[in-house]
């Protein structure tokens, strides 16, 4: 008997509908049907949930594609030993548990088959000042997102935290930048006397002025006895989804 012969006849000796079935193991009604009737096969996690649900031993559903491989075409090798203890370990887990290993599950998969993935470190302003300026927090995150996604030449990232760059730049947006001066009319991180700045370089006629990114702030000469430094050029924002990963944590973990 087919796998999904063998889920439609234990479901419905377990007087289960295919809706209460699917509620049981969080996919949809449509998706139990394609089990049933052979369009689909369920990944290993769902197929692990319906052994669970439907409180069958693997062996009831593997024997038959044991004799015909199907069971290695679909795995791509047999249960290691490995993961036979593992699948042991999750049958014993609470309904909470296995969610959460599922999820967990999910997650590595989708980064273990996503090789384009990029990491860099993020920066995030802190305490602000006057004139749209900030302080940066000791602690500093690293981003992750796909690589299709970076710019040429980024070094490292910034998230907008106020809307006071509009229409340039939103609140929430990440940016990339460099670590090269930004030059006349560029935009640039720029740190004046202690306090940090995202604004336009005007450097013409011997006058040097941080310009302001709206109307709302005012211009910031810069003094000749200032303390100022350009920590970066802004080369453009980051798009799609991306993953923002706690330094400290990642020290907790080699630690």
């Amino acid at each position: 008997m087919e796998i999904g012969n063998k889920l439609r006849s234990r479901r419905t000796e377990l007087g289960l509908s295919r809706i209460e079935l699917a509620e049981q193991i969080h996919v949809t009604a449509s998706s139990i049907a394609n089990y049933e009737n052979g369009i689909s096969y369920p990944k290993p996690d769902t197929l692990i949930a319906l052994i669970l649900a439907l409180k069958i031993d693997a062996n009831y559903l593997y024997q038959d594609y044991l004799t015909n491989n199907k069971i290695n075409e679909y795995f791509g090798h047999e249960l290691s030993p490995d993961e036979q203890e593992a699948l042991f370990k999750y049958r014993r887990l609470s309904e909470s548990g296995k969610q959460n290993v599922r999820q967990t599950i999910d997650e590595e998969y989708s980064k273990s088959t996503s090789k384009d993935w990029v990491e860099f470190p993020c920066a995030f302003p802190g305490m602000r000042r006057i004139n749209s300026g900030f302080l940066f927090p000791e602690e500093h995150k690293r981003i992750r997102f796909r690589k299709k996604y970076s710019l040429p030449g980024m070094e490292y990232c910034l998230q907008i935290q106020i809307d006071r760059y509009e229409p340039v730049f939103k609140k929430y947006d990440i940016v990339a930048l460099n670590h090269k001066p930004a030059k006349h009319n560029e935009i640039g991180l720029f740190r004046l006397n202690n306090v940090y700045y995202l604004r336009i370089m005007h450097n013409a006629n011997d006058i040097r002025r941080l310009r302001s990114l709206n109307a709302n702030d005012t211009d910031v000469d810069i003094r000749p006895e200032d303390n100022f430094e350009c920590l970066g050029t802004i080369l453009g924002r980051i798009y799609g989804t991306y993953e923002l990963i706690s330094c400290k944590e990642d020290k907790e973990k080699e630690l």
